[in-house]
């Protein structure tokens, strides 16, 4: 391990990066109320482990496969919205945490909608989500930005 020498910068991790850490633990209950909708929507239309998505000729695919599309979907934009959030909150965590609750508002928005009226029912939740991830994109690269003393 090296030290760091009086020519290197620091990053010093202020108490509101907290925020940051709350939304990462509110995006887990998130994660377990779009896991509740698929495991309802898995009783309900019978479909059984392991199959991910329901085939076509299944006379509730649809309804089943909203469900499941809406986790899977969340589960593929999850990680790298924690990342940003994370990254970003190093730097500006008031900002990062309430675009990632934003977020997040908008996953089980999204999920709702899709478990409950199909494709047409993710606009809102989609739309709410993406008021969180786009500030999150475009706040990273002025947080790179600032950080290599560009700006």
């Amino acid at each position: 391990f090296r030290h760091a020498s009086a020519n290197m910068p620091s990053l010093a991790i202020t108490e509101d990066f907290g925020y940051v850490i709350l939304v990462i633990g509110i995006s887990w209950i998130m994660n377990f109320y779009l896991v509740f909708l698929v495991i309802a929507a898995r009783k309900k239309y019978g479909v059984e482990y392991p199959t991910l998505y329901a085939e076509s000729s299944h006379k509730n695919a649809e309804k089943f496969n909203s469900a499941q599309r809406a986790h899977q979907n969340t589960l593929e934009n999850w990680a790298p919205v924690q990342i940003l959030m994370l990254v970003n909150g190093l730097v500006y965590p008031q900002a990062a945490a309430c675009c990632g609750l934003i977020w997040v508002l908008g996953r089980f928005v999204y999920g709702f909608g899709y478990a409950y009226a199909g494709p047409k029912g993710r606009m809102a939740g989609g739309l709410l989500s993406h008021v969180g991830d786009f500030p999150l994109i475009l706040m990273t690269f002025y947080t790179g930005a600032k950080m290599a003393k560009l700006l």
